[in-house]
């Protein structure tokens, strides 16, 4: 039932590969990312807000990849295959946030030695 709209997606992505075509296929991308994260309520203005973008754009090239092999009945392996890279993302996420605060907490430590040994940190 949906191979018809399956052989055009991989037309799509075999197109929009292309060596001339992949500045726009990613302008393309990022302009989705942006869009899903807007309307997901999303108004970060650090760094997060390339993070954010950059995953989700991962996250969704990589699952139309595999979708374009998925035999699967009502697409039920991308399904899983979305859930699984959203984890991934999830998890990643939380440990760059527990490296950042460890780090944060040695140097504090590290400032507050040096300024008890006298030091004019």
């Amino acid at each position: 039932i949906f191979k018809p709209a399956l052989t055009v997606c991989v037309q799509a992505l075999g197109y929009m590969s292309l060596l001339g075509n992949i500045p726009a296929s990613l302008k393309e991308l990022n302009a989705l990312s942006d869009e899903i994260w807007y309307l997901a309520g999303d108004s970060a203005v650090d760094f997060s807000w390339y993070t954010k973008r950059v995953s989700l754009a991962a996250v969704y090239a990589s699952s139309e990849m595999f979708m374009t092999t998925d035999t699967s009945t009502d697409f039920s392996l991308t399904e899983e295959f979305l859930e699984r890279r959203l984890k991934d993302v999830q998890n990643v996420g939380g440990n760059v946030g527990g490296i950042r605060q460890y780090i944060g907490f040695w140097a504090a430590n590290s400032v507050n030695l040096a300024r008890s040994w006298g030091m004019k940190v």
